[in-house]
């Protein structure tokens, strides 16, 4: 009967990340890959995510059972919707953003940082996913594109005082863009 519990985010999340392994292995194809995270980013149930790697993992009962974070995670999700994270807030180590056919925005600029090095685990498929980060941000793109596009411009030069923000994950037909803070409309900048 524990198959029909709820799934929750860490475990699609945890789904997620063992087929992109499969993926990145070769033991799955590009349409494969593409139509299983796209099942486990709407998965209600352990059933619901136990056969989309019932031929990938061995079977055993804690394959799916989540351990509990001692520091919870931001999560951000938007399925055919969108999400932002904005303005002052506490950042933790990790933060979970998952986009199925929407757009996600995390801003970094007026954040506290609880650590110095911060982890934005990404699972998104056709959408759009914008991290905005204070000038000077050390950013280490590590996220998988599949038919995806990756890119950071605009943050200035590396410098201490600012953490590094890790960004991994699978990146499906999307784009994960990083970015320094946004800048004011014209008609701001030239008022004294």
């Amino acid at each position: 009967m524990s198959g029909q519990l709820r799934a929750s985010d860490a475990d699609r999340d945890q789904v997620a990340e063992v087929l992109h392994t499969a993926y990145a292995e070769g033991r799955i194809s590009y349409d494969e890959h593409s139509e299983r995270t796209a099942a486990a980013l709407t998965a209600r149930t352990f059933d619901d995510l136990a056969v989309l790697t019932a031929d990938l993992v061995p079977a055993v009962p804690t394959t799916l059972v989540a351990v509990p974070d001692r520091t919870e995670p931001v999560r951000l999700t938007a399925m055919v919707a969108e999400t932002k994270r904005t303005g002052p807030w506490s950042v933790p180590h990790t933060i979970q953003v998952n986009v199925l056919l929407g757009s996600a925005v995390v801003d970094l600029t007026e954040a506290t940082f609880t650590s110095r090095q911060i982890v934005i685990n990404c699972t998104q498929f056709m959408g759009g996913i914008v991290v905005r980060v204070p000038p000077g941000t050390t950013v280490r793109l590590e996220a998988a594109n599949v038919l995806g596009d990756s890119s950071v411009k605009e943050i200035g030069e590396p410098n201490d005082r600012q953490p590094t923000v890790f960004i991994r994950g699978t990146n499906i037909l999307g784009d994960i863009s990083v970015r320094g803070p946004k800048r004011p409309p014209i008609w701001k900048r030239n008022v004294a």
